[in-house]
């Protein structure tokens, strides 16, 4: 039978705004905990309100300025998570039978996980655990990686740390963001930079024109999916330091739901039927240099199946996907080199709703094998 998780909640002096904003709407959790930092930690960097507040000179900023807000808490209210220890995937069933409640296992058949494969070095890392932090860094097939998770839409990028110069960034989560996507801010300078989490670009500071390079083929699967694709696959383990974090913070409802968090700043009330709702779950495919080749909603991908599995071609490239609609999820069974960005349609069309609407024609037009090349510095 597969195992579900059920998350506890703590009793103490914080979660009494946590416990009740994650029973109205799930990941407001997240916010309490900045706003008991706030009230109680160290001065923080961020008044929580005004993005001027956070210590980084927005002047320069190459994204419309309207589009950066705060979360409501201050820089680094979620800590990065650095190189985590790992289980492999065959032991984790023994593992998880020596612990009683289910809160206490490591990853369950139906949680989400985040699934990589650099240089034979194969990883899940689950979302439960990413969610709490983030930005979570470690070094996968000698390569020093980044993941950086937009909860508010759903959003999952990952990407080499290493610049061209040779410069390994490490990255702090910002309190801010772009288009509800997270802005991590890099960590190692006096003067901090933001960079998206939605498209590795250093958005404002000093380090403007400066992008990660991302990484290929990441999944969004369930445990029980990733692990039947990859059994040799070792899985990311909890912080030990962070055990209450990960009981408070639980995004399900929230993304189960049909309100936001934080609105986006535009909707697609009124606009073609043919589009996808807001927060419906699409996959964006792209070349390496972060280049948009196309846009699928998931639940497309779904009924275009052939047992199971959905192919799209992009030229002379062609990517196998495993989708399941239901489960919100995307497997990547053949990259073919192409970079995958899963996440809600509103993270796509919010920054550029006609660049969106062209991707989208294009990764529909992938199914089969018609996509059209995208024009250089398209969406």
């Amino acid at each position: 039978m597969s195992e579900t998780r059920t998350e506890g909640v703590s009793t103490g002096r914080k979660p009494l705004i946590a416990s009740i904003l994650l029973g109205l709407f799930g990941g407001g959790a997240v916010l309490a905990w900045g706003l008991a930092g706030l009230l109680t930690g160290p001065d923080p960097i961020g008044d929580g309100s005004d993005p001027e507040s956070y210590g980084i000179d927005l002047s320069n900023a190459i994204v419309e300025r309207e589009a950066i807000i705060s979360t409501g808490s201050p820089r680094d209210f979620l800590p990065a998570y650095l190189m985590p220890e790992s289980l492999s995937g065959a032991e984790v069933a023994d593992v998880n039978a020596s612990e009683s409640r289910k809160w206490q296992k490591n990853v369950v058949s139906g949680d989400r996980v985040i699934g990589l494969v650099i240089g034979g070095d194969i990883r899940a890392y689950p979302l439960f655990i990413v969610d709490a932090h983030e930005i979570v860094m470690d070094e996968v097939g000698g390569v020093p990686i980044v993941i950086a998770r937009s909860p508010l839409t759903d959003e999952v990028m990952v990407y080499d740390r290493r610049l061209p110069d040779g410069t390994v960034m490490d990255f702090g989560v910002s309190g801010l963001l772009v288009d509800l996507a997270l802005l991590m801010y890099d960590t190692g300078s006096e003067s901090a930079s933001l960079w998206s989490a939605h498209d590795g670009r250093a958005v404002a500071g000093p380090a403007v024109g400066a992008r990660l390079t991302p990484v290929p083929g990441v999944s969004v699967g369930t445990w029980r999916d990733w692990l039947a694709l990859h059994p040799e696959t070792l899985v990311a383990l909890r912080d030990p330091e962070s055990m209450r974090r990960y009981r408070r913070i639980d995004y399900r409802r929230y993304l189960d739901g049909d309100d936001w968090l934080i609105p986006p700043r535009r909707t697609a009330a009124g606009a073609d039927p043919d589009l996808p709702a807001g927060r419906d779950r699409v996959l964006t495919v792209m070349d390496t240099d972060a280049r948009v080749l196309g846009v699928v909603p998931i639940a497309e991908l779904q009924a275009n199946a052939v047992a199971g599995r959905t192919r799209l071609v992009f030229g002379d490239r062609t990517m196998v996907i495993r989708p399941d609609a239901g489960a919100s999820t995307a497997v990547v069974v053949d990259p073919g080199g192409l970079v995958t960005r899963f996440g809600m349609w509103s993270s796509v069309w919010t920054p550029d709703p006609e660049g969106a609407v062209e991707a989208l024609e294009r990764g529909r037009k992938s199914i089969g094998g018609d996509a059209l090349t995208p024009p250089d510095g398209s969406a």
